[in-house]
Formats: structure tokens, C-alpha cells, sequence
């Protein structure tokens, strides 16, 4: 591959990972209403599933019938859902809580996984574009830079997202806007699980 590609790559890769999404809702919401280790186990478990798509793409097999894509969608949709009212839910934290209620950093890892394996931008990216910009004689070098760039690039935003959110300025503020932080993260997971869940309906039934 020539430097050209792996700058036309970089570019919409990044250009995706930096952009609201899943992904960067499922961050804040570990961060704030959890922890900073559990916002980066989330980070991590997002990086998980990017190695995984990543996986997926160069083996081809990301050519599968679009009828499982639609069902990969519908699960994305449901956890969107759950992930709202579960948010709702959460008691938000004040400056006078000592810590977060327990919360399992192997479960927000699972938690990230599951979130990117589902999320729409993901599957977008590895299904519809990602082919068009590996050439088809690039070489297994290749392919290990290309997979070693982007899970650690979405790796290093989604960890600098975290930290960023459990600052003690940003987490103090956060804080005494929790409840309003909870109905807008709430809104905007409801809004994707909605566009995941026409999309994945309108493929089942065309």
C-alpha cells in the first residue's frame, strides 16, 4: 500500500471515530456515572470490537448475507435501548459521594465490546467502505498495519475520552449536572437505537 492509502484510510477512519456515536455515549456514560477504570474498560472493550471487525473484514467475510447485518442491527438496537433506560435509572453522583456505586470493569469491557460490535458506524464503515480502500494485493504487512492503526487509534481516543470526562474540573461539573447529563445521554441512545431499528426492519422486510 502507498502512503496515499493509508492517508485516505486514516482520514475517513478517523474522521468516524472522533464523530458521536455509541461508542463515544457508552465512554461518557461509564466515565461520569461510574468511574475513569471503568471508562477505560469500556475504551478498551470498543478497541476489542474494532479488532474483531477488523478480523471480519480481512477475512472476507464481511461480504455475508445482508439479512445477518440486519439482525447484527436489531441487537444493536436493543442494547441502545437498554443502555437508555438503564441510564435513567442510574442514582447520579454528587461531589459528596465517596465513589461509584459497584460497578465490574470486566462488565464495562464487555459492555464496550458489545456496544462496537452493534454500533451502525462500525458496521457501515467495515462493510461498505473499508473493503473499497484495502487494495486487493496488498500484502499481510499490509494488513497487520492497517489493523494495528486503527484498533490502537480508536484505543487511544476512546482512553483520552475517559480520562478527559473524570478530570476533576469535568467531572465536577458533570456531576452537578447529572441529571440532566442522564436524560440527554438517554435521548441521544434512543434516537440511534430508533435510525439501528429502521434500518435493520427495512432490510429484514425488503
Amino acid at each position: 500500500m502507498s502512503v496515499g492509502s493509508y492517508l485516505a484510510l486514516m482520514g475517513i477512519w478517523l474522521a468516524g471515530v472522533v464523530s458521536p456515536g455509541p461508542d463515544a455515549v457508552v465512554v461518557l456514560r461509564q466515565s461520569v456515572l461510574g468511574s475513569r477504570r471503568l471508562g477505560i474498560a469500556a475504551a478498551l472493550g470498543i478497541a476489542t470490537g474494532i479488532a474483531v471487525w477488523v478480523t471480519v473484514a480481512m477475512l472476507g467475510v464481511a461480504a455475508g448475507p445482508p439479512k445477518v447485518l440486519a439482525v447484527v442491527q436489531l441487537l444493536g438496537a436493543v442494547l441502545l435501548l437498554s443502555l437508555a433506560v438503564a441510564t435513567l435509572r442510574a442514582r447520579p453522583l454528587t461531589d459528596t459521594d465517596t465513589g461509584a456505586p459497584p460497578r465490574s470493569p470486566s462488565a464495562s469491557f464487555a459492555l464496550g465490546v458489545a456496544t462496537n460490535i452493534t454500533n451502525p458506524k462500525a458496521v457501515v464503515f467495515f462493510l461498505a467502505v473499508f473493503a473499497t480502500l484495502i487494495p486487493p494485493h496488498a500484502s499481510g504487512g499490509d494488513k497487520l498495519i492497517v489493523a494495528v492503526l486503527l484498533i490502537a487509534s480508536e484505543a487511544a481516543w476512546f482512553g483520552a475520552l475517559a480520562w478527559f470526562a473524570s478530570t476533576r474540573v469535568v467531572d465536577h461539573w458533570l456531576r452537578s449536572h447529572a441529571r440532566a447529563f442522564a436524560r440527554t445521554t438517554a435521548a441521544v441512545l434512543v434516537i440511534l437505537a430508533g435510525i439501528v431499528l429502521w434500518s435493520g426492519t427495512t432490510e429484514l422486510l425488503t
